[in-house]
């Protein structure tokens, strides 16, 4: 028996759309973003998350990368780094 339920293992041409329309919305997609490939991918990977687990409508998508936007600058200001930051860190530190 799968772990995952039916409904959360596709998204439908509807979904992809909606999905879609939001990083539209964000500035994450489209030719003239700002946003950089990994930030355009990990709010991809976040909505489509979110839309699985039955966030289904623009506005609440939005409200949801708005939230971990701001969690995610918040962790910043407080010390909070990413691995890559922790490498390039040691990097210029000296590290070999």
């Amino acid at each position: 028996m799968s772990s995952n339920p039916p409904a959360a293992a596709q998204i439908d041409n509807d979904g992809f759309k909606l999905i879609r329309d939001v990083l539209r919305t964000a500035g994450l997609r489209g030719v003239e973003t700002d946003a950089s490939s990994d930030m355009k991918r990990d709010a991809l990977i976040f909505l489509t998350s979110e839309f699985r687990g039955g966030v289904r409508t623009k506005a609440k998508l939005l409200d949801a990368l708005t939230r971990r936007s701001r969690s995610s600058t918040v962790g910043a200001r407080f010390g909070r780094f990413s691995k890559e930051d922790a490498l390039d860190r040691w990097r210029d530190e000296g590290g070999r």
